[in-house]
């Protein structure tokens, strides 16, 4: 059903939640068939232990972060990592709370994916046609494979810039902030994973209407492809609900981590965090590698939401009435009605729409606070008796 490729990226996306214990429970495959296994004590027992983990370091990363090397004499740099560890300690807790207080609903989630994804499978694939399907699932293919290597390259270049940070004085709050990111890159992970397959099932609508626009299409078949569209809409607002919290803890968590890297490039450009030409680089990589991938990951649900709403548009290609049937063009009009009064959005906490210009207002937002940063370090140096113009001349 897909294709090899985009199974093997999914596969990455799964086996990196379960490796943090994200999933509700693990996944079986049989004679093809993906399905919900029953949760075993093992696995129970395991999920607790990234969470705990994960969750008893925050006391000492807080004091060590506060306390570290650089930070020590910025009283800015110190209160941006007390912020961004509380943002961190808010993303732990609401994606395993969510995992584990929502397991029931989480796990039938997932078993209703499944059970329509198999079900749809044989009227989208005859409707559409395999090479179409193929096409599809390999251009998705190419658009996860993006996001995944921008997201781990991101992961890597942090990495990489906490070790040449922190490592030398304390090794154990560069260990112990590795396991940290790589649980919130593992809930970005599922975040995308899931929107691409709402995006594929959605594409696959278009695709049947397209298809069915240009044949003498039946009412049966125009009745089972409504059908597709309306459980698979029904689905992923399921899937916003019980993912609310998680994902908007993760936005949040992104938009810290936007402010800090930002400020902390700021830091390293005039010369108050001391660094060679290599830093320099690896941190105008990462300052890039954050921009893109908050951008991609907006992109991304944008295409999710455009993919079920803009179904109605194609409706208008259905303009040759005279081929179809009274009970296809009847069909049509509840098709078109139910499109136009169950459109898709994503509200984070049910406040917020997240869309193109939620994006635009998202990056205004960090490159504000930033600046508004820089103004009190500015404050901060005037009040040590250093002069303004000195903040921004490199050291000899």
């Amino acid at each position: 059903m897909l294709h090899r490729r985009l199974r093997l990226l999914f596969y990455i996306g799964y086996s990196q939640m379960l490796i943090y214990g994200l999933l509700p429970s693990t996944l079986q495959s049989s004679l093809g068939r993906v399905s919900v296994s029953r949760v075993s004590a093992g696995y129970l027992i395991y999920s607790v232990c990234p969470a705990l983990f994960v969750l008893a370091e925050t006391p000492f990363m807080m004091a060590s972060g506060l306390l570290g090397s650089y930070m020590r004499h910025n009283v800015v740099l110190q209160w941006s990592q007390l912020l961004m560890t509380s943002f961190r300690i808010v993303a732990l807790l609401s994606c395993y709370g969510t995992v584990w207080l929502q397991r029931r609903r989480l796990m039938q989630l997932y078993a209703d994916l499944l059970q329509r994804w198999h079900a749809h499978w044989p009227t989208l694939c005859r409707v559409n046609g395999a090479k179409s399907l193929e096409r599809l699932q390999l251009e998705l293919a190419g658009q996860m494979l993006r996001m995944l290597c921008v997201n781990y390259s991101m992961v890597i270049l942090s990495l990489i810039m906490q070790f040449r940070l922190h490592a030398r004085t304390n090794l154990l709050f560069f260990l112990f902030r590795i396991a940290t990111m790589l649980m919130l890159s593992a809930q970005r992970v599922s975040f995308i994973t899931l929107l691409l397959l709402l995006i594929h099932q959605f594409r696959a609508v278009q695709l049947a209407l397209h298809s069915l626009s240009r044949s003498r299409c039946s009412q049966a078949e125009l009745s089972r492809v409504a059908r597709i569209h309306s459980e698979w809409l029904l689905l992923a607002r399921r899937v916003f609900s019980i993912y609310d919290l998680a994902n908007a803890s993760i936005f949040l968590n992104m938009f810290a981590v936007n402010v800090s890297i930002f400020y902390h490039a700021i830091q390293f450009g005039n010369k108050t965090i001391k660094s060679n030409y290599v830093g320099i680089l690896i941190g105008d990589a990462l300052v890039s590698l954050n921009i893109l991938n908050s951008v991609l990951l907006m992109n991304l649900l944008d295409d999710a939401l455009r993919a079920c709403n803009d179904s109605a548009l194609l409706l208008l290609q259905f303009n040759d009435l005279r081929r179809l049937s009274a009970e296809s063009h009847k069909e049509l009009e509840l098709f078109g009605h139910r499109l136009r009064n169950n459109r898709l959005v994503y509200r984070i906490c049910s406040c917020v729409i997240l869309d193109k210009p939620a994006c635009l207002s998202y990056m205004a937002a960090v490159l504000t606070h930033v600046i508004l940063l820089m103004q009190f370090d500015l404050k901060r140096r005037h009040e040590q008796g250093l002069k303004y113009e000195s903040f921004f001349k490199k050291e000899n």
